[in-house]
């Protein structure tokens, strides 16, 4: 499977100097457990990193600082692990594994047009895990019932 068949594409964004509650309240309404955190340059807007709803309990919630006042920028993770489109899923699984990350950005060149997630990569698993037995069921109920598949005539 490639990453590009699996990512969510179009990646919510939020500018750097919002405040965590602006983050927490586009999260709830995007349904999305993460943002991408931009900033503006002189060259145009880039990715600064990503934050995680995890990031918002541990960095602000937990250490009791204020979540209206708190910003985007003291509690995300700087930078963003990336991977290309046409990666494969083990490629992904790799790179989750030594950054540490449970998502990646999806890159068509230089350009981001997605986020996949480690749920996004155990979902299709389970899809191909399901056919296979599914699969496998069927084998065992043919054997047990004796029916066998008819002769083919080339």
């Amino acid at each position: 499977m490639r990453i590009d068949e699996l990512c969510t594409r179009e990646p919510v964004h939020i500018p750097l100097s919002c405040t965590l509650q602006e983050a927490a309240v586009q999260m709830r309404d995007q349904h999305v457990g993460s943002l991408i955190v931009t900033e503006a340059t002189a060259s145009g807007t880039r990715v600064a990193g990503v934050l995680t709803d995890r990031d918002i309990v541990l960095g602000s919630t937990a250490a009791g600082t204020d979540p209206c006042t708190n910003q985007v920028g003291d509690v995300m993770t700087r930078g963003l692990v990336t991977i290309g489109r046409h990666n494969g899923v083990a490629d992904a699984m790799q790179l989750m594994l030594s950054h540490g990350v449970r998502r990646l950005g999806v890159l068509d060149g230089e350009a981001l047009i997605g986020v996949i997630s480690m749920d996004d990569i155990v979902g299709a698993m389970a899809a191909e895990w399901g056919m296979l037995s599914t699969i496998i069921r069927n084998e065992q109920e043919r054997e047990r019932t004796g029916h066998t598949q008819s002769a083919l005539h080339v």
